[in-house]
């Protein structure tokens, strides 16, 4: 949804992160790798993005307020993917907003509005159902 406003090297960084927040919890269900597939789709990116970096390293690849709020909103809607976010992810995203210098109450808003957002669209899909 907001991965168009990265530049290259965040897109990069972002695919890396996205592999590594639906590997956080040990289990990659189909609706994860697809959802991966459909952000690095979006991206312009083919394949696995996996350069072995930190999650402190790539959190350090966004430079600017707007891309880190945009890959945190998409990190969050990506662990929501499979319904439930694990803690594991739960980490995984407080791990990344620190280190983007991102407050605990600022993350708190963006899961509450990624969260809001996961409802609307369901509420949208239902009222579309035949």
């Amino acid at each position: 949804m907001y991965l168009n406003l990265l530049d290259n090297d965040e897109k990069i960084a972002f695919a890396e992160l996205a592999e590594k927040m639906v590997e956080a919890d040990g289990i990659v269900i189909g609706r994860e790798a697809a959802a991966v597939a459909s952000l690095k789709a979006e991206m312009g990116i083919s394949g696995q993005e996996s350069g072995g970096r930190s999650v402190d390293e790539l959190a350090g690849v966004f430079k600017s307020r707007r891309s880190k709020v945009a890959a945190l909103l998409e990190l969050i809607g990506l662990g929501y993917s499979d319904i439930s976010f694990h803690v594991s992810e739960e980490s995984l995203v407080n791990s990344v907003a620190n280190q983007m210098a991102i407050t605990p109450d600022e993350l708190h808003e963006m899961e509450e509005w990624v969260k809001e957002h996961v409802n609307l669209v369901r509420r949208a899909l239902i009222l579309m159902r035949e």
